[in-house]
């Protein structure tokens, strides 16, 4: 079996507006404004993970429990670099607190590969929590941690439409 390696080959974009979450165009994840994030979140920094409830389904006849799936919600946090030049900063310029927006992330493909057509993609429309600049360490770069709230639906199987 032939594993994918992650390093380098995972892109993410800040995108102001998308259209439809299951087929984002060439267009809208590369238009003026969006954010990109691959060279600025920490190489461990983009933690998506999702929290999933659980529906009960126990009748009296039974002496076994059922359960199926419930609602499920995804949980993001970025830590990404501080840019010393406020031109380069887009993050902390940008992702201010109550920004509205969709993140996207494209895994499997090497970073600089411009998004095309048929690439499958996550697409996560969030807002923007508060910057919480990171306590300062030894012989490191100023980091800084922030979480974005889903504010709306998700995919994570959604298709680069041209």
């Amino acid at each position: 079996m032939a594993k994918r390696l992650t390093d380098g080959n995972t892109k993410a974009t800040f995108v102001p507006a998308v259209t439809s979450l299951s087929a984002p165009t060439v267009a809208e994840l590369t238009a003026v404004g969006i954010v990109a994030l691959e060279n600025t979140v920490t190489d461990d920094g983009l933690d998506i993970s999702f929290d999933e409830g659980t529906v009960e389904g126990n009748v009296l006849a039974s002496t076994q429990d059922f359960e199926s799936p419930g609602r499920s919600k995804a949980q993001i946090e970025l830590t990404y670099y501080r840019d010393s030049s406020a031109g380069s900063d887009r993050m902390w310029s940008v992702m201010t607190r109550g920004t509205a927006g969709f993140l996207v992330v494209r895994r499997g493909v090497t970073a600089a590969t411009a998004y095309a057509a048929a690439q499958k993609v996550e697409v996560y429309e969030v807002t923007c929590g508060e910057r919480r600049p990171m306590a300062p360490e030894r012989e490191s770069y100023e980091k800084v941690q922030l979480k974005l709230y889903a504010s709306g639906t998700y995919s994570t199987e959604s298709t680069v439409a041209a």
